[in-house]
């Protein structure tokens, strides 16, 4: 497919890639690194348990919409001819 966007369209979906891919790549190693070790000295197990079902129903919208996120720029990000995109060099 030879598609050729505006500069500030695939722009905007480098930008929006990285965005997504910090922010799913960096609440998993937030919650592994950070929470859950300090959850675990400090709650009960039952406790335990109620916060993980507490944080999963909070952060689970904000993955889903990141790995959507991901997807869809990902797909457009490869739609587009990069010799088109960028200078034309003739070699």
């Amino acid at each position: 497919m030879n598609f050729t966007p505006p500069a500030w369209a695939l722009a905007l979906t480098f930008w929006l890639h990285l965005l997504a891919t910090v922010t799913w790549i960096g609440s998993l190693a937030s919650i592994s690194l950070l929470i859950l070790p300090a959850m675990q000295r400090a709650l009960s197990p039952d406790t335990q348990l109620i916060f993980i079902e507490a944080m999963q129903k909070r952060l689970e919208p904000i993955a889903w919409f990141s790995m959507s996120l991901l997807l869809i720029t990902g797909l457009f990000q490869m739609s587009v001819n990069p010799r088109s995109s960028s200078s034309k060099r003739t070699y």
